[in-house]
């Protein structure tokens, strides 16, 4: 999967896409999701529209654990044996 990138002027530069849990600013560092607000510290928290105008752009960390565990759960399950 490839990352996506979202600018302060651009698409989704307001509200953060569904399945997006960890990304990386424009100086490298790591910002994760809980709920509807992103952390780089655990302290101090702030919206996905501060994030991208102040911090970016950002780029879709899909190497964090919290973006795998998202991608996994999205993923419809599928059992090893016909119903």
């Amino acid at each position: 999967m490839s990352a996506r990138t979202w600018r302060p002027d651009g698409p989704g530069s307001f509200q953060a896409p569904p399945g997006v849990h960890a990304v990386h600013d424009a100086r490298g560092r790591l910002w994760t999701r809980n709920s509807t607000r992103w952390t780089s510290t655990g302290t101090h928290w702030i919206r996905w529209r501060v994030l991208v105008a102040e911090h970016g752009p950002l780029t879709e960390a899909t190497d964090h654990p919290a973006q795998r565990r998202a991608a996994a759960s999205s993923t419809p399950a599928t059992s090893g044996s016909p119903s």
